[in-house]
């Protein structure tokens, strides 16, 4: 039978759940060890099931997932009116006592929802954007800065992140530079792309600091006149560009 046939019910919104997690194993891996206990219903040989094993209370899905301060989560699975029984709330209960987050969902989207909120980590993009973002053979797009030369920074630094053309060539040209010499210019950048100069000052001037921070690099000789040439190329795109957005909002 076709889910669109079948009559609205826990089931099929179990089904939509399973369904969600398995078109999103690409981008969340850890969506794949998800799985259904299937303790519900009756059974002719029941009193079999329960000596080899089966219990009564036991929530629909398990992600055996570790996830901040919990050593997975489990979800039980309810539509319309239905309540959680007494036997539910102690197993949840006890699941909860060992480092186990639980949680009672009514439909998919509330379980979708606990889910991405369990395995968000603090401090990264958060997990919808990520989910919603263009995803291709296994690398995003990332979140756009206006302007879309540039991701969030988040973004940027993520193992999964696609860089945008204008990012390749800062960090192909940069790649020798170390890191906390290389990663404020490159946020000067990201922010000149998105019309916000630093602290304080204008675009043109941020521009100019831009500009003398290569000529150093340069100096240092950790840039060479070519590749100081091709992020600064990129740097007065990024300016050239806001200033074209802030002309059309005036």
């Amino acid at each position: 039978m076709k889910l669109s046939n079948m009559k609205k019910s826990e089931t099929t919104e179990q089904i939509m759940l399973f369904n969600w997690a398995k078109n999103h194993e690409q981008i969340l891996p850890c969506l794949s060890l998800m799985y259904h206990v299937p303790n519900e219903g009756k059974r002719t040989n029941g009193s079999v099931l329960k000596a080899a094993g089966l219990k009564s209370g036991v929530p629909d899905v398990c992600l055996p997932v570790p996830s901040g301060e919990y050593h997975g989560l489990y979800l039980e699975m309810k539509f319309g009116k239905n309540k959680t029984t007494d036997e539910q709330e102690r197993f949840m209960e006890l699941l909860w006592q060992q480092g186990y987050k639980t949680a009672v969902c009514y439909g998919f989207e509330d379980a979708k929802a606990e889910i991405i909120a369990y395995l968000q980590e603090p401090g990264k993009m958060p997990l919808e954007n990520c989910l919603n973002a263009p995803w291709i053979a296994g690398k995003c797009d990332g979140v756009p800065l206006p302007g879309q030369m540039f991701s969030h920074e988040i973004c940027r630094k993520c193992k999964k992140h696609n860089f945008t053309r204008q990012e390749a060539i800062v960090e192909k040209n940069m790649a020798s530079v170390a890191e906390y010499i290389k990663n404020p210019i490159v946020k000067d950048i990201a922010n000149l792309s998105a019309g916000q100069p630093m602290p304080y000052t204008t675009m043109e001037n941020t521009l100019e600091t831009i500009n003398k921070n290569l000529a150093l690099l340069v100096t240092g000789k950790q840039l060479s006149i070519e590749q100081s040439a091709a992020v600064l190329s990129v740097a007065m795109d990024a300016y050239e560009q806001a200033q074209r957005r802030k002309e059309k909002r005036a």
